[in-house]
């Protein structure tokens, strides 16, 4: 992401493909590898502790600021620590060619946003916010095609 709404969770937590092709995942997972390699080393996160969050299906015990350095780095979060929603729908466009697929992002998304109403602790660091925006991406993952 330059992707879309997580890439984290869409890497290491979202495993179901709907109608994204084969070639549109792997594009997607190319453009997210070297975030997330640059964020775990900023922020102690190891492969197995991604390997053990995917595997799990949840992102508990992952550093919150590893989260948000991820989603900074995609443009997802933005320097004040809100979630995006425009920039993270222009950003998938670049990876998924369906417009119906597209718009499932954009749905979830909208219902996401609600994270920035959400008190959190670390003011613009984006920290806790990413945390959110991942558990709401989470509860709805069946929804979007990654």
């Amino acid at each position: 992401m330059a992707k879309f709404i997580c890439l984290f969770v869409c890497v290491a937590v979202i495993s179901s493909a709907y109608g994204v092709s084969q070639e549109e995942k792997e594009k997607f997972h190319e453009a997210i590898m070297p975030l997330l390699v640059e964020c775990s080393e900023a922020h102690g996160v190891s492969k197995d502790d991604i390997k053990n969050a995917k595997e799990a299906g949840t992102a508990q015990g992952l550093n919150s600021c590893f989260i948000g350095c991820v989603m900074k780095k995609a443009g997802i979060i933005d320097a004040k620590g809100q979630f995006d929603v425009d920039a993270g729908v222009e950003k998938i466009k670049k990876y998924i060619a369906n417009a119906d697929e597209v718009a499932k992002f954009e749905e979830v998304g909208k219902t996401c946003a609600s994270v920035n109403e959400k008190p959190v602790t670390d003011g613009e660091a984006g920290c806790d916010r990413a945390k959110l925006l991942l558990d709401c991406i989470r509860e709805h993952k069946s929804e979007i095609p990654l």
